[in-house]
């Protein structure tokens, strides 16, 4: 499945799943987040599906995408500033690598893991 996006005079055909791993790849790297969450009733969906990204939904609309991220995050950390990095993490790597026209990103935080202590 590809979505079209107009660029200048040329059309650019994305794979959709490609969104979702650069999405999910530029969340993960931010220092905090321990992984992207997923309900366990969802796991047979998933393991069915096609769709790379749990945790992540994206919905294209014609002023621009909307991604929605359900994070796990680590319980030491400050929320907000992870927010903050996971949303310009991932609009920079959007804007680096795909010519789509970000319109919001939103971080769900859904549960929280206490850190590793070595």
């Amino acid at each position: 499945m590809a979505i079209s996006s107009i660029n200048g005079d040329e059309n650019t055909y994305i794979n959709k799943n490609m969104v979702v791993s650069i999405i999910t790849l530029a969340t993960k790297e931010i220092q905090g987040v321990v992984d992207m969450y997923a309900p366990k009733r969802l796991f047979f969906r998933r393991i069915f599906s096609n769709n790379a990204g749990k945790g992540v939904k994206v919905k294209y609309t014609k002023s621009g995408v909307v991604i929605d991220l359900y994070v796990v995050v680590k319980t030491n950390v400050e929320v907000s500033e992870v927010v903050y990095q996971i949303q310009q993490n991932v609009k920079n790597s959007m804007a680096s690598l795909l010519p789509i026209k970000i319109k919001a990103i939103n971080v769900h935080i859904r549960d929280a893991e206490k850190a590793d202590t070595l």
